[in-house]
């Protein structure tokens, strides 16, 4: 019995072919997952280049016999007709239809036209919201908040082992530190490059836009304890909550 043709044979010409053979053979290989000899054994047996010439030359008859509107016909006067040549829309999301899961390709979709500045002004939010979080789940009570986890057994002969892992406060601690300082520095980084868009293009940037940015700094100054109004009477508990002083904020 012969083997069955493989789909991903037919998928692979549809590849090349949408990119008119101008597309690095690995490439494809990577996209289906496969070696890069499959793929060129698939190219050499199926002839692409024959059938990718073969295709052109018939949409290319094709459109010369439709060429031409009727005689007196002035509706397309001024108007060369099709996308602009530089359009590749329709391409792009062709490709990106066919070969990615509808779920993303729905999300690509609908960032489209989305401003690059809302597009790294919801990476940064992310960003905070993950610092903010992190003070809760990495709070160390004291010095006397120790976690100690069992995190393996064993059996034998002559009975049983357990495996048990402390953390001490301080561990804890620096660890929480640690991360912080790497998370912030990310979050500083973000922050940065949202200023430098925003001035770039400042007369096109929305109030909104201008203003998210400065009480953003405000906040992530009372992080860092640089804020110069800490102690001003108009806190509003944002400082507590971070230090647990707040405790039904962060008590499980």
């Amino acid at each position: 019995m012969p083997k069955a043709r493989s789909p991903d044979r037919d998928k692979a010409f549809e590849i090349y072919k949408e990119h008119d053979g101008n597309i690095d053979l690995v490439y494809i290989a990577e996209i289906l997952n496969l070696s890069a000899g499959t793929i060129r054994g698939w190219k050499n047996k199926d002839k692409w280049e024959q059938q990718l010439n073969g295709t052109l030359q018939i949409e290319n008859t094709e459109r010369s016999k439709r060429s031409g509107a009727p005689k007196g016909n002035k509706n397309a006067i001024g108007n060369n007709g099709g996308a602009p040549p530089e359009n590749k829309n329709s391409e792009k999301h062709g490709f990106f239809s066919k070969w990615l899961p509808a779920e993303t390709a729905e999300i690509m979709k609908s960032i489209e036209k989305m401003d690059p500045l809302d597009i790294l002004w919801d990476n940064i939010q992310l960003q905070y919201t993950a610092i903010i979080r992190a003070q809760k789940l990495m709070y160390v009570k004291d010095q006397d908040d120790i976690t100690t986890t069992k995190i393996g057994e064993g059996y034998s002969d002559t009975g049983s082992s357990e495996k048990w892992e402390v953390q001490q406060a301080w561990d804890k601690h620096a660890t929480f530190l640690n991360a912080q300082s790497r998370a912030m520095k990310t979050l500083e980084g973000m922050m940065k490059q949202y200023d430098e868009l925003l001035h770039k293009n400042w007369e096109l940037a929305t109030e909104e836009q201008k203003q998210r940015i400065e009480n953003l700094k405000a906040n992530t100054a009372k992080i860092k304890g640089d804020d110069p109004d800490n102690n001003s009477s108009e806190d509003d508990g944002f400082m507590e909550a971070l230090t647990g002083k707040v405790d039904d904020v962060w008590q499980e």
